[in-house]
């Protein structure tokens, strides 16, 4: 065996072991995946009570639509232990698919290892693994259809993503202003198939989602609570009401400058950045965006290192080794958090505990300044060709 066979099989080794350790060193009773595993068993045997249905001692609701509950029909079945361990190394090969279309396809595995474990360590990767979400799935879904263009099909795993779970749909809006039509129209029609697919299982709990459930952010949580890291969240804990006018104007500014931005880094052969962006649009979007939505802070900090040290490798490491690690430590958990004691920040705290918003208002205007001073690529033979540094970035063009 060679050498980069040993490093192969010592890489899926490592992911297995922390995927088998981590739940044993955790609180958290995997929550979110209680509830998914109720959703996939009650698809099986009463659909129509899909979003009144409880677990006796967990009162969360399932706030999914129909479809997602038929993708969590493998789990229900399975003993819980069996089933957290399962997802929880699903997951971290998902980090791993999401790491590898961050960086490159061809990057060494030597590499690949310590970016991974230094991703699982970062609290949005932490919280989801912990409580046992979905996010991980639906970002190694959606890099894999936007950034490898080689792939049949691509925008059909969009499609489907957000039939899963609605947040997806923000990149049906990348596809749209990135011109890339063939890829809107499977990512379209993947998600209508999804609706439909729910309808045919679950006429009725569909029904009750797309016309009365899906507008409920309510059933969420708290909008004020500090781990929601989005301008709903923001604005509530500064006394603000949820969704009003200053929401809804920040999401109007940040839709606009997010598309043109995403359409600018794309056509200058940054797809990687692209993506990033339009993802972060998405979760200040959002009316509630929780900590362990933030995993899309892994594609946005590789975007960032790369345009601030292209050429420079100690910067590139010091700039991937703040990011990072400002994400291990999780400031926002610095502040009184919970039982609206967030009304009760002073200023100082209101930056704290908003950090991952912060952070990533930093992280675009980065991009945004670095996008200036790249000449708009010129048409050569019908082809738009990237300049400057974006020539060394995998995946340009269309």
């Amino acid at each position: 065996m060679t050498k980069q066979s040993w490093l192969r099989v010592s890489a899926v080794l490592a992911c297995l072991a922390v995927s088998v350790l981590l739940p044993l060193l955790w609180d958290r009773t995997g929550a979110d995946l209680m509830v998914y595993r109720l959703a996939g068993d009650t698809m099986l045997t009463d659909p129509a009570t899909l979003y009144s249905v409880r677990l006796p001692t967990l009162l969360l609701p399932f706030t999914y639509p129909p479809f997602a509950g038929l993708v969590f029909v493998p789990f229900a079945p399975l003993p819980w232990r069996l089933a957290y361990w399962v997802w929880i190394v699903c997951s971290v090969a998902a980090v791993w698919v999401v790491v590898r279309h961050a960086l490159h396809r061809r990057t060494r595995t030597a590499v690949m290892v310590p970016a991974v474990a230094a991703c699982v360590l970062t609290e949005p990767v932490r919280e989801t693994l912990s409580y046992g979400q979905i996010n991980l799935f639906l970002c190694a879904l959606v890099m894999y259809d936007v950034l490898d263009r080689k792939h049949h099909g691509r925008g059909v795993w969009i499609g489907i993503a957000a039939g899963m779970k609605l947040t997806p749909l923000v990149f049906v809006a990348l596809l749209l202003v990135t011109r890339q039509w063939r890829a809107l129209r499977y990512a379209c029609a993947a998600f209508c198939g999804t609706v439909l697919i729910g309808f045919a299982a679950a006429p009725g709990a569909s029904w009750q989602y797309w016309t009365r459930l899906v507008f409920d952010s309510g059933r969420i949580g708290p909008a004020e609570f500090a781990g929601n890291q989005s301008w709903n969240g923001l604005f509530v804990r500064l006394g603000a009401p949820s969704g009003g006018s200053a929401w809804m104007v920040a999401v109007l500014a940040t839709v606009i400058v997010g598309l043109w931005l995403s359409r600018r880094l794309y056509d200058q052969g940054q797809p990687l950045a692209s993506l990033s962006v339009c993802a972060t649009m998405g979760l200040l979007c959002a009316p509630i965006s929780w900590n362990h939505h933030w995993v899309w802070m892994i594609p946005l900090g590789v975007a960032l290192t790369r345009v601030v040290s292209a050429d420079r490798p100690l910067l590139r490491a010091t700039v991937a080794a703040g990011w990072f690690g400002f994400f291990i430590v999780a400031p926002f958990r610095w502040v009184p958090r919970s039982a609206g004691r967030e009304y009760a920040w002073t200023l100082g705290q209101h930056f704290v505990g908003n950090a991952y918003l912060i952070a990533a208002l930093a992280a675009v205007a980065v991009l945004a300044i670095s996008s200036m001073r790249v000449r708009r690529p010129e048409l050569v033979s019908g082809v738009r060709l990237p300049t400057g540094p974006s020539r060394a970035l995998p995946g340009r063009g269309r």
